[in-house]
């Protein structure tokens, strides 16, 4: 399945946890090599390379752990990412954010392990009665080992609520 949309038109629901942690990381990554790529074919013009801060939403809730959403607006701060936050719950805060501003694809942390993975696949349309956007699984495959073998490997910053020690 081919993947196109326009840049503004695709964001990146961050939740604090460890998977759309390790999905932050792994979209830095590609926007590195891809910036890299781009400045080679350019000739090393910086300046023919637009910035590219990804729309991320961040659905906070009022019985979310004040951990996490201190983790998810020091990591927005860190990153210079474009938090959007939203007051809503995720059927709700999508339909207006729909309206406001129209996303096509949104780029998530999800297992293939999560209670709401089933029937998913890398690519899947949003479910029936709920406003019309592609999820994009990067790390469907993944397991939870995997998660953790990529944040301690690639010394990744985590929310200190996960700590095991």
């Amino acid at each position: 399945m081919l993947f196109i949309h326009r840049f503004e038109e695709v964001a990146f629901s961050f939740n604090g946890g460890e998977d759309s942690t390790v999905l932050l990381h792994l979209l830095r990554a590609g926007y590195y090599l891809h910036k890299e790529k781009t400045k080679q074919s350019n000739g090393n013009q910086l300046d023919s390379i637009p910035e590219c801060r990804i729309r991320t939403i961040y659905f906070e809730t009022p019985c979310a752990f004040p951990k996490i959403n201190s983790f998810t607006y020091e990591t927005a701060s860190n990153y210079d990412l474009q938090l959007e936050i939203i007051s809503l719950d995720f059927k709700s805060g999508l339909e207006t954010l729909m309206k406001e501003k129209p996303i096509k694809a949104i780029f998530l942390g999800t297992l293939i392990g999560d209670p709401n993975a089933v029937g998913q696949e890398q690519f899947s349309p949003s479910s029936p009665g709920w406003a019309p956007f592609m999820r994009v699984n990067p790390i469907l495959d993944w397991s939870y080992r995997d998660v953790w073998a990529f944040l301690l490997t690639c010394k990744v910053q985590y929310c200190s609520l996960y700590d095991k020690g």
